[in-house]
């Protein structure tokens, strides 16, 4: 009797399950790859979302206005010949006060000052794009960082007034902020922090205040 020799081709079952199996992967490594790929660019929109909220804390640090540094005023508010009338500081026997602020012990060191919001960008002695000379938050205005670890992404700082009219005497106050709705020597600085990444926007903004003291009282200075 002859040896029957063992066949190694593959049996037609073989043959359908192996084509099934390089169909499966076929339809589903692209896939994967593109949500590998997606989820790679969220994760990098994120942190550049986090580099410009980092920033953002950084500018918020500094004053409000360059006349903040000026004397004694950074304990005191600041005039906005361009703001809501309703804020205007307002004389009083024993010093400056903003509307509200008569009902308060009026030390000279609380008031307001004589003293006008500044225009926007940096001051005399400083450099722009060198942060290291800016004390006040507008000196950041047309301020540019790279971010090299990002692909040289760009962040771009851009601040200005806007408009602060509200309701001052109404018991419940409403805020209605029109960010396009700039305005000179308000209240109200806007500050925005932009890029682009894979041709989306990223973006933020927050509205900081000409609302009081830059700086607490010394115990001294409340002894007074």
């Amino acid at each position: 009797m002859k040896n029957q020799k063992k066949s190694n081709a593959f049996t037609l079952i073989e043959i359908i399950v192996s084509l099934i199996v390089i169909g499966i992967v076929a339809v589903t490594l692209p896939i994967m790859l593109q949500t590998s790929t997606k989820t790679v660019k969220t994760t990098a929109k994120e942190e550049v979302f986090y580099q410009e909220f980092s920033l953002l804390q950084l500018i918020n640090t500094l004053y409000f206005d360059e006349n903040n540094t000026k004397d004694d005023n950074f304990y005191k508010d600041l005039n906005a010949t361009g703001g809501d009338d309703e804020l205007s500081i307002k004389s009083y026997p024993n010093g400056l006060n903003r509307k509200g602020k008569s009902q308060f012990n009026n030390n000279i060191l609380r008031s307001g000052t004589n003293a006008t919001v500044s225009t926007i960008g940096i001051d005399s002695g400083e450099t722009q794009g060198d942060d290291s000379t800016y004390d006040d938050i507008d000196d950041y205005n047309d301020y540019n960082e790279t971010l090299l670890s990002y692909g040289n992404v760009l962040l771009k700082v851009k601040v200005k007034y806007i408009n602060d009219d509200a309701n001052y005497s109404s018991n419940n106050i409403k805020f209605d902020f029109n960010y396009s709705n700039e305005k000179n020597f308000t209240n109200i600085k806007l500050i925005t922090i932009s890029t682009t990444v894979d041709n989306q926007k990223i973006s933020i903004s927050y509205p900081a205040m000409n609302i009081g003291a830059s700086k607490f009282l010394s115990l001294e200075e409340l002894s007074r």
